[in-house]
């Protein structure tokens, strides 16, 4: 799997190459001001954020900064792993001293001694426990700290600590992470053990915590939580709101990834509008939101995208993960959010019970309430007629029933009780065609034999594998793999940004394998071996174009020389005959336009009479354009041929007529046919 379709996990970002909302330089700025800070008597900084506003990521990019020279050692204290007031001191100084030895030994070694000490005198202070594995250290060490604390006290040690610390040329930073997830006793113990410790010089403590769960969990009867947070913390980073159309953009990249991994996809993006502004991205407020309605509505669409509306399973994962408490009302409700009612006047069935189960919905949504009054409109339009005037009859299930929709009890049935994933993983295909890689033939063959709308997943499946590819495998599996461009099935694009077309998911994997050939004069007869076995033009031209000059297109795998050389080879067998395939040419009008543009006879007519040929040649002329009216969420999509280029090639609209004819003799009224006379009708579409 593509480092692009890999499932994600809800885990911060661990450098600025991942940096997606432009906070690397924010942070690198905050953590050079903290080099900058009064460090004799220490200092306490804390990184602000609601939970999944991303503060562990920042910390993460802080500590680019830190690496920097001159390098600052950074220490990570896990409160998580400790509980309690005295196992948290225990270990603090313990953690701390082992983490300076590993960054240096010599150079941190007298302040880790000294930290060792300091924690050994602190630790009995607290109460001893009577069982588990700290009572031999703390046994042992109590009658050295009563000692001390009798005949001196800490502040000796203290002492010991702080010369050494005060001897360092760059200071230590000691990051405490996740507060706010620790319970509230926990959350109190933290923050005393920064108290007692934050005035050691040279040190920096990094915090980061949701201010309002700390406050409320330091709230007491005398000291309010914000009063006591300020005498402890000295300088705070909120973190920024990130903007509404960055967070959306980003909602829209994740929703791609799922959508674009999903065989047979149902999606009307004609409704996909409307549920997503009204009911989607209201419930989603961070990065971390995104990252789990990606992880939720994969498995799901996965599972159940060819056999249900996915818009339906995206806007039913969102409400499942963000209002769990809204999604088991709508369990229990199934039967209220699809039955329908016919009748009307004195014979009307009584439906008091199923108004009142919604209105109590809408009711009890609270703030949510009109994102609810939204999802029953797009979702379950059978349970509109409990909230506003709009009644739909039972001649509309069968509608929902041919649209795969949750709004037809029978699918809502399906999404409720098959959640889980199904077992077919497209990659044991890739793994198998990964076998078949020197074997041309072989290769062939399987490709063959997939069903044609696996052949997407199985052949960018083969990108994981790119570490194995070797020279042996180029020519074999290049063949093979550029041939099976004819065998991708013709479908209108998935999701909002789809660019995988055959010949670049194709392309990708024969680049890779082009790569494990350093020499160019090698490149060159391994091109010469592949050219006579692709069986069309337009596969022939394809490989042309890849391996040439050309901008934005070629990758310069072969001399200028040479691809000039093959370039006039290819067109001379063009001119000289028709495609031997024509059923199999995906791209037949880019072959005869490139024609066109590289001969000097551009004026010379090309005639074309058979069928298959001149069905090739419109299909290749076809394409999906998307649209959207000023002010309107929805988006169209239209079909359009390459007309300029179609004349170009033919001559003119008599020519072209004329191959219309001859095609529409054989497929009728086809949607081919119908879409070449809407032009010769002299539709064009709005520019």
């Amino acid at each position: 799997m593509s480092d692009a379709k890999k499932p994600p996990v809800d885990n911060p970002i661990k450098s600025s190459k991942d940096d997606r909302l432009g906070r690397a330089e924010l942070a690198h700025a905050f953590a050079r001001d903290l080099r900058g800070l009064d460090l004799s008597e220490g200092a306490v900084v804390g990184v602000l954020g609601p939970w999944g506003s991303g503060k562990s990521s920042f910390v993460n990019l802080m500590k680019e900064d830190f690496a920097a020279e001159p390098r600052l050692a950074v220490v990570d204290f896990n409160p998580w792993m400790f509980s309690g007031a005295q196992q948290l001191v225990d270990v603090f100084f313990k953690e701390i001293a082992s983490e300076l030895r590993v960054n240096s030994t010599s150079k941190f070694g007298d302040i880790a001694e000294a930290l060792d000490e300091y924690g050994d005198v602190l630790s009995p202070i607290a109460i001893l426990p009577i069982v588990g594995g700290w009572w031999d250290r703390a046994h042992k060490s109590y009658k050295t700290a009563r000692k001390w604390w009798k005949e001196r006290g800490a502040q000796p040690i203290r002492t010991k600590v702080a010369e050494a610390l005060e001897e360092l040329d760059d200071p230590v930073v000691i990051v405490i992470d996740d507060i706010d997830r620790l319970s509230t006793d926990e959350i109190r113990d933290i923050f005393r053990l920064v108290r007692l410790t934050a005035s050691f010089p040279n040190v920096i403590y990094v915090l980061a915590f949701d201010r309002l769960r700390v406050e409320a969990a330091l709230d007491d009867t005398n000291v309010p939580g914000r009063a006591y947070l300020e005498k402890i913390v000295q300088l705070n980073f909120d973190l920024p709101i990130v903007p509404r159309d960055v967070l959306r953009s980003q909602i829209f990249e994740a929703l791609n990834r799922v959508l674009e991994d999903v065989e047979d996809l149902r999606f009307n993006r004609d409704a996909w509008s409307d549920v997503f502004f009204e009911v989607v991205e209201p419930l989603i407020s961070n990065m971390r939101d995104v990252t789990r309605l990606e992880l939720s509505a994969r498995s799901t669409l996965r599972a159940l995208g060819g056999d249900v509306e996915g818009v339906d399973l995206v806007v039913l994962e969102a409400i499942r993960v963000f209002r769990p408490e809204i999604f088991e009302r709508l369990q229990a409700m199934r039967t209220t959010l699809t039955e329908t009612n016919d009748s009307f006047g004195m014979g009307r069935r009584d439906d008091s019970r199923q108004k009142a189960e919604v209105e109590s919905l809408v009711h009890d949504a609270g703030d949510d309430a009109e994102l609810v009054r939204s999802l029953i409109k797009q979702t379950f339009p059978a349970a509109r007629q409990y909230i506003e005037n709009n009644r739909f009859g039972y001649d509309w299930q069968a509608v929902w029933r041919r649209n795969h929709r949750v709004a037809h009890i029978d699918f809502l049935a399906m999404y409720f009780e098959r959640v889980a994933p199904s077992g077919i993983v497209a990659f044991r295909k890739s793994e198998r065609a990964a076998t078949l890689l020197t074997d041309q033939y072989g290769l062939a063959r399987f490709l063959n034999g997939l069903a044609p709308e696996d052949l997407e997943d199985t052949v960018e499946g083969l990108e994981v594998y790119s570490a194995d590819f070797s020279p042996e495998m180029v020519v074999p599996a290049s063949v093979a793999l550029l041939n099976a461009i004819a065998l991708f099935p013709v479908r209108a694009p998935r999701g909002f940004t789809d660019i995988n077309k055959p010949e670049i998911v194709v392309g990708r994997v024969v680049l890779r394998l082009f790569q494990r050939i350093e020499d160019e004069a090698e490149r060159e007869a391994a091109v010469s071996s592949i050219f006579p076995e692709l069986r069309s033009y337009s596969t022939q031209l394809e490989l042309i174009q890849f391996v040439g000059h050309r901008e934005h297109v070629g990758h310069k795998l072969v001399s200028e020389e040479f691809a000039e050389r093959l370039e006039a080879e290819f067109f001379g067998r063009v001119s000289a005959a028709r495609s031997s395939v024509p059923s199999e040419e995906w791209d037949l009008l880019r072959v005869y336009w490139s024609l066109k543009q590289y001969g000097d006879d551009s004026d010379e007519v090309l005639t074309f009479t058979n069928v298959d040929e001149i069905r090739s040649l419109f299909l290749s002329a076809r394409s999906v354009a998307q649209s959207q009216s000023f002010g309107s969420r929805n988006l169209r999509q239209e079909e359009h041929l390459s007309w300029d280029a179609l004349l170009e090639v033919l001559g003119d609209e008599d020519a072209l007529r004329s191959a219309r004819d001859t095609l529409q003799s054989v497929d009728g009224g086809s949607s081919l046919v119908l879409l070449v006379d809407k032009y010769l009708e002299g539709w064009r579409p709005e520019r």
